[in-house]
């Protein structure tokens, strides 16, 4: 589910891609644990302490930085609880599927267009035609409650 957030820095992604940022710069992790994670301000401020300082949309990071102060960045997308959704980032990744293959709005300037993917892009690979196991459970775990002790 996507949200209509208003973000404190308009972060453009597509300018980091053409840059030659890949994901993994930013967010760090993805390749190891489950969450992508947000990057804190000390890691754009890796890049930005020397790099387009004069651009209004970096003086916002760098004032958040001299503050000491995370960018609080809204939450653009989730799951309902229902849904009982966990995405595991790390075998993804380690078995060399690009970002792109499911965020493919990555080349966009908007951060609200990183969007999930839609359920046909998880079918396209894990379906019988797609060669890997069709395992829902593995990113819907539903968890049955457990018996009452007798």
């Amino acid at each position: 589910m996507a949200y209509a957030a208003s973000q404190p820095v308009a972060f453009p992604h597509n300018t980091h891609v053409k840059l030659g940022v890949s994901c993994i710069d930013c967010h760090t992790g993805a390749d190891t644990r489950a969450a992508a994670g947000i990057p804190s301000v000390a890691k754009c401020m890796l890049c930005h302490a020397k790099l387009a300082r004069d651009k209004p949309e970096v003086k916002k990071v760098i004032d958040y930085a001299n503050k000491g102060v995370e960018i609080p960045w809204a939450r653009v997308y989730g799951f309902s609880a229902s849904a009982h959704v966990q995405f595991p980032h790390a075998p993804h990744a380690r078995a060399n599927i690009s970002c792109a293959t499911c965020h493919d709005a990555i080349h966009s300037k908007d951060t609200a267009d990183i969007l999930l993917p839609a359920i046909a892009t998880c079918a396209a690979c894990h379906s019988p035609r797609g060669g890997v196991v069709d395992a829902c459970a593995t990113c819907h775990a539903y968890h049955q409650p457990q018996a009452a002790a007798r």
